[in-house]
């Protein structure tokens, strides 16, 4: 359960409290819904409210969040916590760990490390990843604890990646354009087709060997396998990755990392930057592959 405390300013002297909450708060409609399913979910000064009562200069809208998790197998397995606030958190995810439970995923996702880690606060937490990363990418993924900190983030996450691709990259820096869909009916597979959807992946180099080139990368769109396909297509696709490449001599998975996120705290407003270091097998790619600034 989460209470959020919001001051009235003058400037929304005299609207309604769903005007404030939304507008004022960017609290989605949603939640406010849920808000008026309880006699607590939504005061004004300590005493019940609607959403259609109005609100003055220096009322305090309180909102009491609460959660009904989905139950998830408690996982053993331990991931860095590279931050965790009353909102949210961000975690170093490693390889091999799906963000979210399959069938043949019951219980080494971070949704059973998540779980975990609020049975131990006594906390009943719904997880909710804003950005998913693929199984065999690690890095930085940032969860919220509570539905109006995940409206507020949704899609409003600032990524940067860090990849080792194949051969000697000839470009220092530049943005690639190129739209993004399925191939055929392939459940998985992605190509660039000129049929697909809008893509654009921004680069800089980072480094380079005799055989490989070490990246920065920025999603200014969120395609699945973006980085991965567009690399692949230029021609140099991402070393250890199995499904768009073939070289997997320095690590046996994509040798792609996030390792920055940027956002705004849903709450607080400050702007929020993560840092998330590099795995070992990462780092020894690296290492193996003699990269060079």
């Amino acid at each position: 359960m989460r209470k959020l405390d919001f001051v009235v300013p003058a400037s929304y002297d005299g609207c309604k409290v769903e005007h404030f909450l939304r507008q004022a708060q960017g609290m989605s409609l949603r939640v406010i819904k849920d808000l008026k399913k309880t006699s607590y979910g939504l005061t004004c000064n300590g005493v019940h409210t609607r959403t259609i009562d109005l609100v003055h200069t220096g009322d305090v809208v309180s909102v009491v969040l609460e959660d009904h998790p989905q139950e998830y197998l408690l996982s053993a397995l331990k991931v860095p916590i590279l931050y965790e606030d009353d909102d949210v958190m961000v975690y170093n995810k490693p390889a091999n760990m799906p963000c979210h439970q399959a069938k043949t995923h019951q219980q080494d996702t971070l949704a059973n490390v998540f779980a975990a880690h609020c049975a131990a606060q006594g906390l009943p937490l719904s997880f909710r990843a804003i950005n998913r990363l693929d199984r065999n990418t690690t890095g930085a993924v940032v969860v919220a604890k509570n539905a109006h900190a995940a409206a507020k983030l949704g899609g409003k996450i600032d990524k940067t990646y860090l990849a080792l691709v194949c051969g000697v990259f000839p470009y220092r820096k530049g943005v690639i354009d190129a739209p993004i869909g399925r191939l055929a009916d392939d459940y998985i597979n992605r190509i660039v087709t000129p049929n697909g959807q809008f893509a654009r992946t921004g680069f800089t180099l980072l480094g380079q060997g005799r055989e490989y080139s070490y990246l920065r990368c920025h999603l200014y769109t969120g395609r699945t396998h973006q980085i991965r396909v567009h690399f692949s297509w230029l021609g140099y696709p991402l070393a250890g990755d199995d499904l768009y490449g073939t070289d997997s001599r320095l690590l046996s998975r994509q040798a792609l990392h996030c390792g920055e996120v940027r956002f705004r705290h849903p709450v607080s407003g400050q702007v929020i930057e993560i840092q998330a270091p590099l795995h070992q097998d990462m780092q020894t790619a690296l290492e193996l592959a003699e990269i060079l600034p």
